[in-house]
């Protein structure tokens, strides 16, 4: 396990803090099989060690995930309530509130850097078709085509597409 019913406790902001720590443990071990399925990697990334944050993250989701839960068990979209002349009104946030759910936020900040939105990787391609010679660089050969367009596969040098 990672985490534990008194991290959720002791992560808790507010009033209604759980007080029935077997119940929150339940919904500790939901959230963990729940991170589990979603990102299959986690579990030996956490292990591994290379990413010291990691497991401390995956304790602050797993925390946030059950007080989602806790903080709206009927799974109330809106809730809006009046007292004399004053109004007040909650919206909950996910698609399907009062239910275990990552945020984009949450499951970006546990998948692997290269996984992550907006990581950025660099990479080469060749032609796949290189029949030798040298290919001019905007032969189509170059940009993944199947066929030369410079004619280095005909005449063993270009001789179309000249400069």
């Amino acid at each position: 396990m990672w985490a534990t019913a008194d991290d959720v406790i002791a992560d808790w902001i507010g009033e209604d803090v759980p007080t029935n720590k077997a119940l929150v443990s339940r919904w500790v071990a939901r959230a963990e099989r729940y991170l589990r399925r979603e990102i299959p990697s986690l579990q030996v990334r956490v292990e591994g060690g290379a990413e010291p944050d990691l497991r401390a993250t995956v304790v602050d989701v797993i925390s946030a995930m059950v007080a989602r839960v806790f903080r709206n068990p009927e799974g109330i979209r809106q809730r809006q309530e009046t007292d004399g002349s004053f109004t007040g009104s909650i919206t909950f946030a996910g698609d399907t509130p009062g239910e275990l759910f990552l945020t984009d936020r949450e499951r970006d900040s546990l998948l692997a850097p290269q996984d992550r939105k907006g990581a950025q990787t660099a990479f080469t391609f060749g032609p796949s078709n290189y029949a030798g010679g040298a290919h001019r660089p905007w032969c189509s050969l170059m940009f993944g085509a199947k066929y030369c367009s410079c004619g280095v596969d005909i005449a063993g040098q270009p001789i179309f597409e000249e400069s």
